[in-house]
């Protein structure tokens, strides 16, 4: 039987991400993104929120490391990870994670010294974010509209 393991997201940063280096000298960048769902029940508006582990590796985990901050509003493609552990009481545990294959920032609250932006370490040309830079006419296109505000249930979501 086939499998599909695919996760895209787009959500806040819950605090700032920390970048790590391996023994090998890989760089690893983990952070949380709040994901937050209105819906109405009874003509009432209700809000959930879902936070979500994230983790970025080499040289898009240094760009995530440099460029994000809490708050900041990202796009995320990657797959789902369950790890698994012994505490130190030795009981089993486990947490799924997103490992990223693709972060693209929407915004960002972090600057560089040269006051430009960077999106997400992708040095492909199929990236649609452009660098920013202040002191030329370049400015970043538009992100996607969010697909989720024109469905009010479940019921609704066309698939």
């Amino acid at each position: 039987m086939a499998s599909f393991n695919k996760v895209i997201l787009i959500g806040n940063l819950t605090r700032d991400p920390q970048l790590r280096y391996t023994s090998s000298g890989q760089a690893v960048c983990d952070f949380s993104i709040a994901i937050n769902r209105k819906y109405f029940v009874n003509g009432q508006e209700k809000e959930e929120v879902c936070f979500v582990d994230i983790v970025a590796w080499s040289k898009q985990a240094e760009s995530c490391g440099k460029y994000l901050s809490k708050g900041s509003c990202v796009f995320v493609e990657g797959r789902l990870r369950n790890d698994n552990w012994e505490d130190r009481e030795g009981r089993k545990r486990s947490k799924l994670r997103i490992t990223a294959d693709r972060v693209q920032f929407m915004n960002s609250s972090r600057r560089n010294s040269s006051d430009s932006y960077q999106s997400g370490g992708q040095e492909s040309a199929g990236n649609s974010y452009t660098q920013q830079n202040n002191s030329s006419n370049e400015t970043m296109p538009e992100p996607p509209q969010d697909i989720y505000n024109e469905f009010e249930s479940e019921d609704d979501i066309p698939f």
